[in-house]
């Protein structure tokens, strides 16, 4: 049973670390429009989009559209990193000290 929890915890940070990348090539994508534009760069746009446009709304929106920098990509990786660095650490922490 503890070898089935941890196997799972470690495909979710597997799964976090490449999402994480796939943000960051999208970043670097939407700097060079001909590829932001293209079928890949749209394609990955189509996945990132979902995630990154919950942080688009209230007052991130308005700091973005007075300052010209959309901070909404910047506090989506931060709860990634977040989420992975210590919420499934704990998350491991308590299923071992129940099932072990």
């Amino acid at each position: 049973m503890f070898e089935a929890i941890r196997y799972i915890i470690n495909i979710l940070n597997w799964i976090i670390w490449l999402y994480s990348i796939v943000m960051v090539i999208d970043a670097i994508m939407s700097w060079i429009p001909f590829l932001h534009d293209s079928a890949i760069g749209q394609i990955i746009n189509r996945i990132i989009d979902p995630y990154v446009s919950i942080f688009r709304k209230g007052p991130i929106e308005q700091l973005s559209n007075s300052t010209g920098i959309d901070f909404s990509f910047l506090l989506a990786l931060l709860l990634l990193y977040f989420v992975q660095e210590y919420a499934i650490g704990w998350l491991y922490n308590i299923l071992f000290r129940i099932f072990a």
